[in-house]
């Protein structure tokens, strides 16, 4: 979703006064930390106006405070539930917050009334699946293959139900057409190299893992599975500089405890073991 184009969108005419005006300028030139004071008084001065809370939360999405975008765009939704793009928004930002069913709620009655609209689907598809119901996922899934037979990413999350559900044979067809349809869309790579490490081809997992990797540099998620597809393929030390290379975080360092142990390098799994925990244990406070 292109923020700036659904903000564009809305009527001028019917603008709060001088605070929403400058706010709105701020936020059509990219100026966002600019930008929110003025809308924030902008809401103050009128806190019914949906205009004023749908632009501060798009404001707080671009100023990656999700926490402050959802408060105002839950507000933007109950002062005007029709408008799709709000609803829209507000799901996304549930679904990046591990809000998963508040996305489903949000976004099902516009699945419903809107059928042609990929961007809800998509959305919707994801929610389902991160809120653990994998089988309606699948089901829209199937369905939004059928609707949308040109887009990349519908073909790329059927392909992911499919390998879910341990179809891996089946999943292949999908993901090859979603590379098809895009070849720089990272995730059916992703989810080839999920396929063929199941399959316990690590070969070749770690090929499509590495074209992954490369499309999406610094992908903690894609890093840990290259890793694992190379330690088995026997690349022990090849394993451990692709893990070497991701984000801090938990799980990386707990996979380099273990293939330094592998190696006999003791002191460096302890050092690892060590620095996963406090990873682990500071993620928790």
């Amino acid at each position: 979703m292109r923020l700036s184009l659904f903000v564009l969108a809305i009527s001028l005419a019917a603008q709060p006064p001088d605070d929403f005006e400058t706010g709105f300028r701020l936020f059509s030139q990219d100026q966002f930390a600019s930008a929110k004071g003025y809308l924030q008084k902008a809401v103050a001065a009128r806190p019914r106006s949906f205009q004023a809370r749908f632009l501060l939360g798009a404001t707080f999405i671009q100023l990656k405070d999700s926490k402050a975008a959802i408060v105002q765009l839950r507000q933007a939704v109950a002062l005007n539930p029709g408008h799709l793009d709000a609803r829209k928004l507000l799901a996304a930002q549930c679904v990046e917050t591990g809000q998963f069913l508040e996305a489903v709620k949000l976004l099902q009655p516009v699945a419903e009334t809107q059928p042609f609209d990929e961007e809800t689907h998509l959305l919707l598809i994801e929610a389902r699946q991160k809120s653990g119901d994998s089988t309606s996922a699948f089901a829209l899934a199937q369905k939004a293959a059928r609707r949308f037979p040109s887009s990349a990413q519908v073909h790329a999350w059927l392909g992911f139900q499919l390998q879910f559900a341990g179809r891996y044979e089946e999943a292949m067809a999908p993901l090859n057409q979603a590379l098809a349809l895009d070849p720089n869309f990272p995730m059916p790579l992703q989810v080839l190299g999920e396929v063929y490490l199941k399959q316990e081809n690590f070969k070749e997992a770690a090929k499509w893992l590495e074209r992954a990797a490369a499309k999406m540099p610094g992908d903690v998620e894609i890093l840990l599975l290259l890793g694992r597809a190379q330690a088995e393929a026997g690349d022990t030390q090849q394993a451990i500089q692709t893990l070497k290379s991701a984000p801090k975080d938990a799980r990386v360092h707990f996979q380099l405890s273990r293939l330094y142990y592998i190696l006999g390098d003791e002191a460096k799994a302890r050092e690892e073991a060590a620095l996963s925990t406090k990873l682990r244990d500071a993620k928790r406070d």
